[in-house]
């Protein structure tokens, strides 16, 4: 059974109450019945074994059975930033990234962005992008919920990026490191920020800013591989080497 993330405010002393379309979805879609056992909690808080006592149309009621704190959150504490790429292959990487642990997703504008969203549209596709990365993060167990932004423009997301640990850049140039082998070749970082272009990748002007920034291009290998595969790839070797994957 999959973890549901509740409000801190629908546990009542001993108990927990659920309204609303996560209540809808327990009862009517997965048919959840009064005695039935689930997992509840809140982001980054505690974890509740409940029994549900009552379940209606619109309503769910449960005892808790028990308590206790959430696992530690994957590390390192990984930013992805994704150049938006067309609708259902951004929500399939989203929600592959979320199972492998990001911390943070920044969908970035680049130069070869073939989407362009109308300001009138950013919040509806932030909307969607953030319930795609809540139900990956349910389905996968995760207790804490990665933050899902508005899109950024590439050069204002790697000056933000200047502070964190280890920055990385993945681009089909030859020139570029094995990601495998720039990952054996440091200690593990606290926070890494990885950047993974769009369809036709990064243009060299972008490239070289990012370099001004500290982000180090590294390479896949030699095939070159759709920008949700790169983000299948490059996290689960990312998790591989220094996270809690294999």
């Amino acid at each position: 059974m999959p973890v549901f993330f509740i409000e801190p405010e629908a546990i009542q002393g001993d108990g927990i109450t659920l309204t609303g379309s996560l209540a809808h979805h327990l009862v009517e879609s997965l048919r959840i019945q009064p005695g039935e056992e689930l997992w509840l909690g809140h982001s980054g808080g505690l974890r509740f074994r409940a029994r549900v006592i009552r379940a209606d149309a619109g309503r769910l009621t449960a005892d808790i059975i028990s308590s206790s704190n959430p696992p530690p959150a994957s590390s390192p504490h990984t930013t992805l930033g994704l150049a938006l790429i067309k609708s259902e292959h951004m929500d399939w990487a989203i929600q592959k990234a979320t199972e492998l642990g990001i911390t943070r997703l920044v969908p970035l504008v680049t130069a070869r962005t073939v989407i362009r969203l109308s300001l009138e549209r950013i919040p509806h596709r932030t909307a969607r992008w953030r319930a795609i990365a809540r139900e990956a993060a349910q389905q996968s167990m995760r207790w804490e919920l990665p933050e899902v932004t508005e899109p950024k423009p590439f050069a204002t997301w790697c000056e933000q990026e200047r502070k964190t640990t280890c920055r990385l850049l993945l681009w089909e140039h030859p020139q570029g490191r094995r990601l495998r082998e720039s990952l054996r070749g440091r200690q593990k970082p606290e926070t890494i920020a990885v950047a993974i272009g769009p369809e036709g990748g990064f243009e060299d002007e972008e490239v070289s800013r990012a370099e001004e920034c500290g982000f180090e291009n590294v390479s896949l290998g030699p095939r070159i591989l759709r920008t949700e595969s790169a983000v299948l790839a490059a996290l689960a070797i990312i998790q591989y080497e220094w996270g809690d994957v294999g």
